[in-house]
């Protein structure tokens, strides 16, 4: 019956998908005109409550600051299908705290700054005002915000230019790169004076999924109305990682490390037919290949199910594995689910969980993040040339 329920307020809302978590049935929105809270139906699961001690960074999580808000709802543009939700600090810090999230690394979606109708110095304008937003969020609350600098692919020139005052500036966490951009994806030779720049800096990339540029379907033809963050971002992803193999980025630019979205799209469920036809195409022997998909990390963002972490914790070195909620894109109800199913999940043991949650995250940069929780708490405080030193 409430199945039934569920059913009927999508025939009748026509502007929501059907997400199943589990036994739970979630309405989201994914037009501008849609409710903006979720509906829930079916629920079986008691309130969620974190295990004792457990604490976790989260590398995949978004924000949205209003002027970015506004900009895109005066062009009309969504995220991959996915309605523009509202976001506060605050709002976010609450459900870090519900979860246990002692640092969330903060990104921005796509469509990112390189917006339709817009030229180049606009993105490249819109890029630093996100990347400064995302800097002085993590300063006014020292500890628990980090940030992935938004760069302007396939601007190049831009890119360079925003990546470095990020990284060497703002001390951003890495950066964040779509999967594609504008129809160019990761690996294009194109993208090389940035890999290189990255490269000498040791830098973290994850990648993001965007609308995969081949799957738009004319609006006449008939159920063209499924939205791309359904599946096709799980495809983008998965290209992305192999064509970064395809192209050897990862060969040719070692100290790169990347974090691939959503468990790397359907990358380890594939990952011995991707190796073998990779291996084929590239003449590398399939050990090596296999050692490159290996090399990627990846996150638990809605992928923490009873059908997908086995294959990512099978394939996947345990310490390439990080968490990841998608919030405010995932409903804080649908996050609480998936959180608890990563906490229940029995294929591994509590300690191997403890890397998935923190250890992994925390391990990933040069610098620990528990070193910027105390430089943004000095930051706060007046300048000394000893806290300056620390930057």
């Amino acid at each position: 019956m409430a199945m039934d329920k569920g059913i009927g307020a999508w025939r009748h809302a026509a502007q929501c998908v059907l997400l199943v978590v589990g036994l739970t049935y979630l309405m989201i929105p994914f037009a501008a005109s849609a409710p903006s809270e979720q509906a829930t139906y079916g629920s079986t699961r008691p309130e969620f409550v974190n295990p004792p001690g457990t604490k976790r960074i989260d590398t995949h999580t978004h924000f949205i600051p209003q002027f970015y808000a506004e900009i895109l709802k005066s062009k009309g543009l969504d995220s991959g299908g996915r309605a523009i939700p509202k976001w506060t600090p605050e709002s976010h810090i609450e459900l870090m705290d519900t979860i246990g999230v002692e640092t969330a690394i903060i990104s921005i979606s796509t469509p990112g700054a390189r917006l339709p109708g817009d030229d180049m110095e606009t993105g490249r304008k819109l890029a630093r005002e996100l990347n400064e937003y995302g800097h002085k969020v993590t300063v006014e609350y020292p500890g628990r915000f980090q940030f992935w600098a938004t760069l302007t692919l396939p601007d190049v020139e831009g890119s360079v230019e925003e990546a470095i005052y990020a990284l060497d500036t703002l001390k951003a966490a890495g950066v964040v790169l779509m999967a594609n951009s504008e129809g160019e994806y990761l690996g294009s030779k194109k993208f090389d004076p940035l890999m290189e720049v990255l490269n000498e800096r040791h830098a973290v990339v994850f990648v993001h999924p965007n609308s995969v540029p081949f799957a738009k379907v004319p609006d006449h033809v008939e159920d063209s109305i499924v939205p791309e963050f359904v599946m096709d971002f799980l495809l983008d992803t998965t290209r992305a990682c192999a064509n970064l193999i395809y192209k050897n980025v990862t060969g040719r630019y070692p100290n790169i490390k990347f974090i691939l979205s959503h468990s790397g799209g359907f990358m380890p469920f594939a990952a011995y037919r991707m190796g073998g036809a990779l291996s084929f195409l590239t003449r590398d022997t399939a050990m090596k290949t296999m050692g490159a998909l290996k090399s990627f990390y990846v996150d638990t963002a809605l992928s923490s199910s009873p059908s997908a972490l086995p294959s990512t914790t099978q394939f996947m070195p345990h310490t390439h594995i990080t968490f990841g909620s998608d919030f405010p894109f995932a409903p804080t109800f649908g996050i609480k689910i998936a959180t608890s199913q990563l906490d229940e999940y029995e294929g591994v043991p509590a300690e191997k969980k403890q890397l998935f949650n923190y250890d992994n995250a925390n391990s990933l940069f040069e610098k620990p993040l528990s070193h910027w929780r105390s430089v943004w708490k000095a930051a706060a405080a007046p300048a000394t040339e000893e806290n300056h030193d620390e930057l």
